[in-house]
């Protein structure tokens, strides 16, 4: 039955009873993978991010499917390979001292784009799509809950006043990031009687961050999603009006909590940008002194620190992906990632007219807020959200071709 891509067609498509023909193993293993993905934890008793160790569970279990995992090379793949290399060259160039932090780095970045190699190959199946995308969904539910209901909850006491909260010790603005994705999944799984009441909790959890940059990422996500959905106007409405709806508890919510209205009002008012006023004239100024292969991975962090003054930590990132591409690898290694990052987002556009509808998009949208405020360039969900868009993009229908939606 022919009918109109978008959100409203997003979910009967997923819930179908289709069979997967991917390793079933590796599927696990991918599963596993995007269950880790909220539950980073910094302070653990071993060298190696929960993440990155399911990650490397699941590059190995593709051996068992390498037709399926490796049987297709997006081409955004090749331009972050590119930037490796010029990541390579930069560290060469600047002699750096840090080799242990630059190589973990490096091992780290390379295992993150073969994870998006294969993802982007494995995601094109509808069933390991829905799959991946229930099981972020359920992660972020049971991270957020545990958040929530002070399980595993830590705080941070602000100058502003109040404390930020977040979960075993991680990121608070990775936390609201990751918890973000997930909120916007659950606006597009049935049965939303089931899903939609799940997203105030997220919600609730991504203030209790204290986030400014998590909670920009939640709001723009959420309007792109509400642009987007559907093409008919119906839909359009529909989706407007849960998109203001949802904006609407959302702003309650904030102007609830005294420690986050606070600190959006420090930012309006006295200009605080918890350091990145000072961080981002220093980072221009470095880019301006070696724009070519820039101070070096890590190597920039310590020059940032050293000319801002830190006196608590002996590095600084740079708070904005651009800004950390420029001074670590110069231009030519910002050139190529920022081609493959572009070429990312031209298949999330593509992937609106087919039965994904605007989900990637808005994913892309939430995931780059956030890397304009913070350098996770390294961080998984990011990563996540790159493969869903390559693959759903490559999977959409050709402009003249017919949707066609499954019955559920």
């Amino acid at each position: 039955m022919a009918t109109n891509a978008g959100v409203a067609t997003f979910p009967t498509y997923v819930a179908s009873g289709a069979r997967s023909t991917v390793n079933p193993v590796v599927r696990a293993a991918l599963y596993l993978f995007v269950l880790s993905i909220p539950f980073e934890m910094p302070n653990r008793v071993f060298p190696v991010e929960i993440p990155t160790i399911t990650g490397a569970v699941f590059l190995l279990a593709t051996v068992l499917s390498p037709s399926a995992s490796y049987r297709r090379i997006p081409g955004s793949v090749f331009w972050f390979f590119g930037y490796l290399w010029m990541f390579g060259l930069s560290t060469l160039v600047n002699t750096t001292i840090y080799t242990t932090l630059v190589l973990n780095l490096f091992l780290l970045m390379l295992e993150l784009v073969l994870i998006f190699w294969v993802a982007s190959n494995l995601l094109r199946d509808r069933t390991v799509l829905r799959g991946v995308l229930i099981t972020l969904a359920f992660a972020v539910t049971v991270r957020s809950a545990l958040q929530v209901l002070g399980i595993g909850a830590t705080a941070h006491t602000v100058w502003t006043g109040g404390e930020r909260i977040t979960a075993f010790g991680q990121n608070a603005n990775l936390s609201a990031i990751i918890m973000s994705v997930g909120a916007l999944i659950l606006l597009n799984l049935r049965p939303r009687i089931l899903t939609w009441p799940i997203v105030p909790i997220i919600g609730l959890a991504v203030i209790q961050t204290g986030s400014r940059g998590g909670l920009l990422c939640l709001v723009l996500g959420v309007l792109v999603w509400a642009i987007g959905s559907g093409r008919t106007m119906a839909a359009r409405l529909r989706g407007l009006a849960a998109g203001l709806l949802v904006l609407a508890v959302l702003a309650i919510g904030v102007w609830r909590s005294d420690m986050l209205r606070t600190r959006l009002l420090a930012s309006a008012e006295q200009g605080s940008f918890a350091g990145r006023e000072e961080i981002y004239p220093a980072v221009v100024g470095m880019i301006r002194e070696r724009p070519v292969v820039g101070w070096g991975p890590i190597g920039n962090q310590f020059e940032i620190a050293a000319r801002i003054g830190e006196e608590k930590k002996d590095r600084r990132d740079a708070h904005n992906l651009v800004l950390d591409l420029m001074s670590s690898t110069g231009i030519l290694g910002t050139i190529p990632f920022l081609i493959g990052y572009l070429l990312c987002w031209r298949e999330a556009w593509r992937a609106r007219r087919g039965p994904y509808g605007i989900l990637p998009l808005s994913l892309m949208a939430v995931t780059f807020m956030g890397s304009m405020s913070g350098t996770w360039i390294a961080g998984k969900i990011l990563w996540f959200t790159l493969s869903v868009a390559c693959a759903c993009g490559a999977t959409a229908p050709r402009p003249g071709q017919v949707v066609r939606e499954e019955t559920p």
